[in-house]
């Protein structure tokens, strides 16, 4: 026996209650000033820790159980105080507790063990993930001993809480799921809470994919009544040791962490398939992460190893999707993609290709942003379009039918009809005309409407076809059909009649009715004149304006934004400035800077946003006076406006170039014995070109057209004779302009 020990030993002995009693607790001074002794003193905690763990050994071989549970207490305790110093000394208490673990005179000892869960939970708490995810020897001794954990409280004490505990302990761990060689435990301890809390929970002990929620978890254990009841949502006396160990596992921000958990819950759910299961969790799950759930049993049907029933995973994505739980950052095309392909590729599998076409429709439970429903009608047509066989072709048809079925609200383009009506039904085409939007279509996409109601078979089809269009587009049907029938109708159709009925209709009008029945009787067309009887008139219709437009213009010409504005429809082609109107003005002298001509305006536009009679210098070339025509008439005496009226119409930027050139050729003359020097005027005297001017005559450019060009030419040519030969050039567009107080000084 050695009479003197280092004081370390000292220390740790003299925390030991005398006596063999079992139940011993270390001594409260005594404890205190080991805990300053080692927490000052870093070097003496290795000491401590080696010490501890031969007492131990001695302890368990003598079966002193109290001074095993008194080490124990005092390993918990310098964790929690000395946890800045944790790698020092945690190998040797991992050592000593799976030593206590697999001796069997004690490992049958609730309290003992209860000791050392307490004592694993504060080192899972304050162990860092240097240790967690890099120390190759700690993560070796932490496997082995939560094995022999799980071993120990399951098949000796037959314990489910001391069992939940040693799961909880895990989900402490920092970064516990990025090491490969123990992240199995976290599927492991959501295995064993599952269980508990199913035991517990009978209404979740029980297949249920098929009929609807009644009540929620929440009913029984929460407050709360007003949705269901998440894993947040039950708390202290309300939770058992199994909705704990959910929580921790669940309720957490650690995407990788959670990422396994939802894995284990899918995994079992496969063998248990409860919808109410995975919502009461699904509720409890960040809000911002409850889309891995779908993103992961979306991947079970393309999972190589074949360990999930693809039809489950389908039924527990639409039982998600069609509940109450909220869930955001959901991609529901990509989502649809790759059900439709799974769907594709399984053909033969006809339960597997139904369940598909469910789900997708349940994607379209919940509206995430507008114009969801016609993306997922569109990627069902890029479908239909690529097609190779029929069964391909009956599946996805079907798929349409049943997304329509859910519908509620029209949303959907008349483009996107037109593409899908050509693969539906009778039933089907009429269905899929309810889900258009009364918002107006294009000119072209409405008389392909009207060609499509042309080449249905039914007369009772077109006849209801016609009348839908007319309840959901009202005057915009009208004169686009009328529009339609005038220009494509040389013969009799049933369509025809159609229209006209239901035009007589829209109008109130019995005269047009009875005529439309006389001539489907007689199987006549429409006359232009008989026509024009019934939109002549204001009073008794008021699109006769409109309507005697359509009838009298060149059909080719008109769009929808000309048939529902309320401006007077445009003829282009008909410019009566270039049919005589023009003429006249230049043979009478009448030739202005206006923008208007007597008997009419051009209608053509530059690129649609002004008037034709906005012209730059540049696209007047062809026209504009030559330089010795300009000295001429500085020259000649002055004669009446009639004859000084050669000037041609143009911008208000071309008319001060022409001012400009003027006042130039006025100084060259005054100065025609001196140098040819032009001197920088001053602002007074100068006339000058804004910047802005110039600006608007360099980006309003207007080649003129063709025919009126050439009358223009020769009537200019007429005008200043002598032109041709001359051989004057514009300016290019890189001379560079002199600048003098704030303006733009034209060049000589």
């Amino acid at each position: 026996m050695r009479l003197f020990s280092p004081k370390h030993q000292k220390l740790v002995n003299q925390c030991y209650p005398s006596g063999r009693t079992p139940d011993k607790k270390p001594k409260s001074s005594e404890t205190s000033y080991l805990l300053y002794y080692v927490n000052s003193r870093r070097s003496k905690l290795e000491k401590v820790s080696t010490y501890l763990v031969k007492r131990t050994n001695v302890d368990l071989n003598h079966r002193r159980i109290g001074n095993v549970a008194v080490t124990l207490e005092l390993m918990h305790d310098i964790v929690e105080h000395c946890k800045e110093n944790l790698n020092v000394f945690v190998k040797d208490f991992l050592s000593i507790m799976t030593k206590i673990l697999s001796n069997s005179n004690v490992n049958n000892d609730v309290g003992i063990i209860e000791l050392v869960e307490e004592t694993f939970s504060s080192i899972c708490r304050n162990v860092d993930g240097a240790m967690s995810g890099g120390d190759a020897e700690f993560i070796q001794m932490y496997q082995s001993f939560k094995e022999l954990y799980f071993q120990v409280v399951r098949d000796i004490l037959h314990n489910d809480d001391l069992l939940l505990k040693g799961c909880i302990d895990i989900s402490y761990t920092t970064d516990l799921a990025s090491s490969p060689q123990i992240n199995h435990f976290i599927a492991r301890s959501v295995t064993y809470a599952l269980e508990k809390f199913v035991e517990r929970h009978p209404r979740y002990n029980a297949l249920d994919l098929d009929s609807p929620t009644d009540q929620n978890i929440g009913k029984s254990l929460s407050k709360v009544q007003t949705k269901t009841a998440g894993l947040d949502d039950i708390s202290g006396a309300d939770a058992d040791l199994s909705i704990k160990t959910l929580q921790a596992y669940f309720t957490t921000t650690e995407t990788d962490k959670l990422t396994l958990s939802i894995r284990a819950l899918l995994g079992f759910l496969q063998g248990l398939p409860n919808k109410d299961l995975l919502q009461f969790i699904c509720n409890g799950i960040p809000v911002q992460l409850r889309y891995i759930v779908v993103i992961l049993l979306i991947r079970q049907l393309t999972d190589s190893d074949k360990k999930s029933d693809p039809v489950i995973s389908l039924k527990l994505i639409s039982s998600l999707l069609v509940s109450d739980v909220s869930i955001v950052g959901l991609s529901i095309m990509d989502m649809m993609r790759k059900i439709l392909n799974f769907q594709l590729n399984n053909l033969s599998n006809h339960e597997v290709v139904h369940q598909c076409r469910r789900t997708i429709a349940d994607l379209n439970y919940k509206i995430y942003y507008r114009g969801q429903t016609a993306d997922m009608l569109f990627e069902l047509e890029l479908k239909l379009q690529g097609t190779k066989t029929e069964s391909e072709e009956a599946v996805l048809v079907k798929d349409v039918e049943e997304l329509l079925s859910h519908m509620t609200t029209p949303c959907i383009g008349l483009e996107l009809f037109l593409n899908l009506a050509p693969h539906m039904d009778r039933e089907g085409t009429l269905r899929l005309f309810d889900a258009v939007d009364d918002r107006t279509s294009g000119g072209n996409l409405l008389f392909r409407f009207f060609q499509r109601i042309g080449e249905m078979s039914s007369p009772q089809d077109e006849q209801t076809l016609m009348q839908l269009v007319f309840q959901k587009y009202k005057s915009v049907a009208l004169l686009s059909g009328l529009n339609y029938f005038t220009e494509h109708t040389s013969e009799p159709s049933n369509a025809y009649y159609c229209y006209h009925l239901e035009a007589a209709h829209f109008l109130k009008m019995e005269s047009y009715q009875r005529k439309v029945e006389q001539k489907k009787k007689n199987q006549d067309l429409f006359t232009k004149d008989e026509l024009l009887s019934f939109y002549s008139d204001d009073k008794t219709n008021k699109y006769s304006k409109k309507g005697f437009q359509i009838l009298v213009s060149n059909p080719h010409q008109l769009s929808t934004s000309d048939l529902i504005s309320d401006n007077q429809i445009q003829r282009p082609g008909v410019f009566p400035e270039l049919n005589g109107n023009r003429r006249n003005s230049l043979n009478g002298g009448n030739l202005s800077g206006n923008d208007s001509v007597r008997g009419g305006s051009i209608n053509r536009s530059l690129n649609g946003h002004g008037p034709a009679d906005l012209h730059s210098w540049r696209g007047l070339k062809g026209s504009a006076p030559k330089v010795k025509d300009l000295k001429r008439a500085i020259s000649s005496p002055k004669k009446d406006i009639s004859s000084r009226s050669n000037t041609l119409r143009g911008s208000q930027s071309v008319k001060s170039k022409v001012t400009n050139i003027t006042f130039l050729l006025s100084e060259l003359k005054s100065n025609d014995d001196e140098k040819s020097q032009i001197y920088e005027p001053e602002e007074d005297q100068a006339a000058v070109l804004d910047k802005n001017d110039i600006a608007r005559s360099s980006s309003m450019k207007l080649t003129p057209p063709p025919t009126p060009q050439k009358n223009f030419n020769a009537t200019t040519d007429s005008l200043l004779p002598g032109a041709s030969q001359d051989d004057f050039q514009d300016a290019k567009e890189e001379v560079s302009f002199a600048n003098s107080k704030g303006h733009i000084i034209a060049p000589s």
